[in-house]
């Protein structure tokens, strides 16, 4: 019989029985069919440590920050932070000290529970989002023009009112401000739509020009909560206007800083202490105030050297890019939003019924692809989205059938569905296009005129 055969604590334990028992190491070797020097090991651990010295650890040591303490302990650690994971290490060590159940067993440092939970990488701790890109400031007046809204603000006279402002980054003028009165007296919530922001866009561009970016906070309205987003109609239609559309960081404010200290400005300006007779009042008195602040009142933002912002940058009144609405369509190149669509990529899990909804629109795939993910990418050639499989391998026990991708026509993408033209032109406010900048300057060369 081989001296190397393994016994377990069950056998180890009958063995210090029968030796208590009065019977001899070999005789009780012959019993359990092991060699009498294994007995003898055994019998003579129990005599030195009892139960706790017949048990054998086999394999490495536990290594790692809280290898050293009881595993009831290490469980309770991962447990109270999986059911509680804002919960930091201090706090959950102090929580541990009050179970009944660990009364009598070591406790670890935060710092060692925090490396015990860091151990378990992305499978405790969701996996970062990749670092913001950090764009380059604007070195030219209308290079960037921060936008924002400062929402559902009651005013007397008018009642809840939304501001749409934008400010040049660079010249620190303020280049768009419109307001947008609640439908109803009884409203206390305005938010804007993006066909409300395309026409405020386009009144501001016909004085101004086009900027070469719009810089925007993260606004349901500019883009949609999904990991991997799909452009908003606002975005694209910059785009295909040769407009950079730059999203900053969340919860980053002071990334905006320029236009959310014009809301300041136009409270402390305009509206405190303030009564308007309606909502073109409260509009003609935002446009001449900042049409006072940008030409004639000394500014202390910088790069404007304590002159007013058009002053100090006589450069505002000749646009780079002159624009009028009846220029959109000649303006606007939908190559340029093909081809932004063709560097991205989007995921999204096909519903039980085959369908996928895509910027707004659904498109059916087929019972066959129910409950998949799939990978969604932009052909420019063709103008379709292409299907494509994630992971063909298994899913709820079941084997799935690889499908070929599955091609189809882009909606919701065609010139006139990006702009809103030639409806949108129809409700442009007049007046507010009347304006003596634009009229020095014929309508530019464009391609195709």
């Amino acid at each position: 019989m081989p001296v190397t055969r393994a016994t377990n604590v069950q056998q180890r334990q009958e063995m210090a029985r029968l030796a208590n028992a009065g019977q001899s190491h070999q005789a009780i070797a012959d019993q359990l069919g092991v060699s009498f020097w294994t007995a003898r090991k055994w019998i003579r651990r129990d005599n030195q440590g009892g139960l706790a010295a017949l048990v054998t650890d086999l394999g490495r040591p536990e290594t790692g920050p809280m290898a050293g303490f009881d595993p009831q302990v290490r469980y309770v650690a991962l447990r109270l932070k999986c059911q509680h994971p804002a919960w930091g290490g201090v706090y959950v060590v102090k929580k541990m000290g009050q179970r009944p159940s660990l009364e009598s067993k070591a406790l670890p440092e935060a710092t060692t529970v925090w490396r015990y939970w860091r151990s378990f990488g992305d499978r405790l701790f969701p996996k970062r989002q990749a670092p913001e890109t950090k764009w380059q400031p604007a070195g030219m007046v209308h290079g960037v023009w921060q936008m924002d809204a400062k929402e559902s603000v009651p005013i007397p006279g008018v009642g809840t009112v939304t501001f749409n402002q934008a400010r040049d980054e660079f010249g620190r003028a303020t280049v768009m401000h419109r307001i947008h009165p609640a439908a109803q007296a009884e409203q206390t919530i305005v938010k804007l739509t993006g066909t409300q922001v395309q026409q405020d866009c386009r009144i501001a561009f016909t004085e101004w020009g086009l900027p070469d970016a719009v810089q925007t906070d993260r606004a349901s309205i500019f883009v949609d909560a999904d990991p991997t987003p799909f452009p908003t109609l606002l975005t694209l239609w910059w785009v295909g206007l040769g407009i950079g559309h730059r999203l900053i960081p969340r919860h980053t404010p002071r990334r905006n800083g320029t236009v959310e200290r014009s809301h300041r400005t136009l409270n402390e300006r305009t509206l405190i202490g303030q009564h308007f007779d309606g909502a073109e009042h409260l509009q003609h008195q935002v446009n001449a105030d900042w049409d006072e602040l940008n030409t004639e009142c000394p500014s202390r933002a910088r790069g404007c050297h304590g002159q007013p912002p058009l002053v100090a940058h006589p450069e505002f009144l000749i646009p780079r890019r002159p624009y009028r609405p009846e220029w959109e369509l000649a303006l606007f190149d939908l190559k340029r939003v093909d081809t932004y669509l063709a560097t991205q990529n989007w995921i999204r899990t096909v519903s039980q019924t085959g369908q996928v909804a895509l910027g707004g629109y659904r498109y059916g795939l087929g019972r066959a692809w129910a409950e998949q993910t799939v990978s969604v990418s932009f052909d420019t050639e063709q103008r379709q989205f292409v299907f494509a499989q994630v992971r063909p391998d298994t899913q709820q026990g079941r084997r799935l059938p690889e499908l070929a991708p599955v091609r189809q026509d882009a909606q919701g993408l065609g010139v006139e569905d990006l702009t809103g033209l030639p409806t949108a032109l129809e409700n442009l406010p007049a007046r507010q296009l009347m304006l003596p900048l634009l009229m020095c300057y014929p309508a530019p060369a464009l391609e195709g005129a």
